[in-house]
Formats: C-alpha cells, structure tokens, sequence
C-alpha cells in the first residue's frame, strides 16, 4: 500500500515508517526537516512540507492509500500544530479522496480521562492539559470528517522494543496508583495492522503493555 507519514520525525512515527518499509509498504515521510529522519530505503520517500501550510500537504497526500498520523505537540506549545495541522490534513484527504485515516492520540483525550489511573489523571490536568486539550480539538475534527478512521490513545509512551503485546480497549481499567506505559513501536504496529482490516473503523481505543 502506499502510507502516508505524518509527523514522521518524533518518535512514534519514525517507529511508523519503519515498520510499514519492513511490511513491503510504500512510505512517503512527510516532514519539516529531513535531517531528522536518517532513514534510507528504495520504498521511501520524503517530502519537505509543513502541516500548518495546506499547500505543501495536498501533494503529499494525493495517491496514497491510507494516512498515519502522529502529530505531537510538547507543554506550552501554542502554534497549533496538531489541532489546526489535523484539520489540514482532513480537508486535503477530502479534496484527494484518501479516506483512511490511523491517528495518535493520548490516554486523556474525551471519555478515556474517566479510566485513567490517579497518577495520571494529575498528570493530564497538570503538566498536559494544553496537549490534552490539543488533542479533543483534533480528535472532534475526526469525528466528524466522515473519513475512515481509528484513533489510538495510548499511555505513557516509551522507546521500548516491540513486543506485540498489549491491552486494548475502548474501556480498559487500571491500578487505581499506576502510571501504565506502552512501547512507540508497540502503538505503531497496533495503527499499521488497522490498514488491512476495519475492525476497529470509527473507534477510538486505549491501548497498554500488557
């Protein structure tokens, strides 16, 4: 399949374009800066753009067959990048008629803050409330884009190896004192295997180490 890459850089979706190349996938990294992607293969390609310019991302998103989008912003952030730069992206895969759309999100996000552990919840409500509020912009903009989709939100994201291993669910409970955490390769295997299968179409999951 040909799988756009956005947000390919930061580290979940580096895990991405490596993982689809190893598939047999064709990849085209979108990125502001492609001294941060060091990788090299005959099935990837990358383009220099900037979600929050539309006009750079239209041509990026035309003949692909799916998008992967991972677009993070850190604390006290305020450019927008992942709320309007999602938007962006939507109305380019409507004009384009890309329709799969595989986005992370974060534990936090709309009714999954309810099932988060304490540690966490002070967490989302301290250190990230501008990125979790980020986040329910993007993810309403999802909602209601009429594309194919499926929203990941993961816990505490780690460099950790793949393990193929983990809790998923649109409820998933936790120790009331944990800070649950999940591998960036983990959650990119998890999206990348939504691309075959429209099993969870529509959904937005948690997702856990086992």
């Amino acid at each position: 399949m040909q799988v756009l890459v956005i947000g390919a850089t930061g580290g979940t979706g580096k895990q991405a374009v490596e993982q689809a190349l190893q598939r047999g996938h064709y990849v085209t990294a979108f990125v502001r800066d492609p001294a941060r992607l060091p990788i090299q293969h005959v099935n990837l390609t990358i383009l220099v753009g900037d979600v929050l310019k539309p006009e750079t991302l239209l041509p990026a998103v035309r003949r692909q067959d799916a998008v992967f989008c991972s677009l993070g912003s850190r604390p006290g952030q305020h450019d927008q990048v992942v709320a309007q730069g999602t938007k962006n992206l939507i109305a380019a895969m409507q004009q384009a008629g890309v329709r799969r759309l595989l986005v992370v999100s974060s534990l936090g996000v709309g009714e999954s803050y309810s099932e988060a552990s304490l540690p966490s919840k002070l967490f989302i409500k301290t250190i990230l409330s501008g990125v979790i509020a980020e986040k329910e912009i993007q993810e309403k903009a999802i909602r209601e884009s009429g594309l194919d989709w499926v929203i990941a939100r993961p816990t505490r994201l780690t460099n950790g190896p793949f393990t193929g291993k983990y809790r998923l669910g649109e409820q998933l409970s936790f120790s009331t004192f944990a800070l649950p955490s999940i591998s960036r390769a983990d959650v990119a295997a998890f999206l990348l295997n939504q691309l075959t299968t429209d099993d969870y179409r529509h959904k937005a999951v948690i997702i856990t180490g086992a």
